[in-house]
């Protein structure tokens, strides 16, 4: 299968990346949240990099500058998740490869559902955390240690290691690492189990839930085969599956979905499904034939700020849109625009905004060969707004969105 290319607006340029195949770890902005934690397996590992920033949501915020377990708030900060191998005395460094770089971390235990919906509540509260200033005497190192005494170094000239943690095999733990001015360099995190794992271990067993997803005919019901976008199921890696009325797989607990669903001659389907602890989870998705006027709306297209640069978390939708067009090589489209423009009038900035990002939208169905004649975008700025006076975060990102427009079938 050819790669999917993948067109982020960066300013005025642009920037590709292939949403399948790829062999190194790529850090990008979801990594500074928890949801985009990265997984680590082995006791040392090396990021080159850091995430410049706090992602694309700020979770830790708002906390006393002396506070003893909590950053003040996220400066760059990158998200970590680890199961430690044995029941065990874990201690752990993160050593910075360039020593005038700052590093703070907090520590979470991770086996609660909803996690990261609650840290920035405070509802969840960091087990060990080391917030002190670095100290080049040691290479400006941090971490676990057994000698250390306190759970918590809070801000300022203190010890750059807290205390240690008894911990069981299995046990999941979340870490972030924050530095408090922007990175130099990167960092390894050098894990350390007392006593060590065995040389050969076990992945961890654990719970699994069922996902079964039916499609069906909207008008009269029956099953018709279709072609799926699974966004979630699989760690940092959207799924597709094609050409069934009934799909089940087993997947890990607690998974947030978004599924797509495509078939020649109706129009794409997606939605998102909230993770749960129940032991089978069922999906019903119900396909309308595709009709001239037809509107979807690609809710997870989301846009930074008042820019046309589109978030990551936008790729399954754009993913589902391009297969649509491939099921359906008859059908135009046209791309519409919209921004979030409460109380004011829809002014020539809008508009060229709104058409920035459906262009966003087509240059990316361009680039992945979709036929110029067969798409059409338009800026509408700010007068079909979904909340004409949105009151929430979500409300105004739902405002930012784009449609398309069936033109002819």
């Amino acid at each position: 299968m050819r790669p999917i290319r993948i067109l982020f607006l960066l300013s005025w340029g642009l920037a590709a990346i292939a949403l399948q195949g790829q062999e190194a770890w790529r850090l990008t902005q979801e990594n500074g949240d928890c949801t985009g934690a990265i997984p680590i397996a082995d006791s040392v590992y090396h990021q080159p990099d850091a995430v410049r920033g706090f992602g694309n949501k700020l979770e830790i915020k708002e906390n006393p500058v002396d506070h003893l377990q909590w950053l003040e708030r996220e400066h760059h900060s990158t998200w970590y998740k680890f199961r430690s191998p044995v029941t065990t005395t874990l201690t752990f460094d993160i050593i910075p490869d360039n020593p005038a770089d700052d590093i703070d971390f907090l520590l979470f235990e991770g086996a609660i559902p909803g996690i990261c919906d609650k840290i920035p509540s405070r509802v969840v509260q960091p087990v060990r955390s080391n917030i002190s200033r670095n100290d080049p005497a040691l290479g400006s190192r941090c971490g676990l240690s057994k000698d250390a005494v306190d759970d918590f170094v809070r801000s300022g000239v203190g010890a750059s290691y807290s205390r240690a943690i008894e911990v069981k095999e299995g046990d999941l733990f979340y870490l972030v690492v924050d530095y408090q001015d922007r990175p130099l360099a990167g960092y390894t995190i050098h894990f350390h189990y007392d006593p060590p794992p065995k040389p050969v271990e076990e992945e961890p067993t654990t719970q699994k839930q069922q996902l079964v997803i039916n499609v069906t005919d909207a008008r009269s019901g029956k099953p018709v085969d279709a072609n799926l976008t699974i966004d979630g199921m699989v760690f940092d890696k959207v799924v597709e599956a094609k050409g069934r009325s009934t799909y089940s797989y087993e997947m890990d607990m607690y998974r947030n979905l978004k599924i797509g669903c495509v078939r020649e001659g109706y129009m794409f389907t997606s939605v998102k499904v909230k993770g749960s602890m129940e032991p089978t989870l069922t999906v019903d998705l119900k396909l309308t034939p595709i009709a001239p006027g037809e509107h979807v709306v690609l809710e997870d297209i989301r846009f930074v700020g008042n820019e046309d640069k589109v978030l990551r978390s936008s790729e399954a939708s754009l993913l589902l849109l391009l297969r649509f067009l491939q099921e359906n090589p008859r059908v135009r489209i046209e791309v519409e625009g919209h921004v979030n423009g409460p109380t004011f009038k829809n002014k020539k900035e809008f508009i060229d905004l709104s058409a920035a990002r459906a262009r966003s939208v087509y240059d990316f169905l361009m680039v992945n060969d979709v036929e110029p004649e067969r798409v059409t975008y338009v800026g509408l700025g700010n007068s079909r707004m979904l909340f004409p006076e949105p009151k929430t975060k979500e409300e105004s990102e739902a405002n930012r969105r784009v449609e398309v427009k069936v033109v002819s079938n």
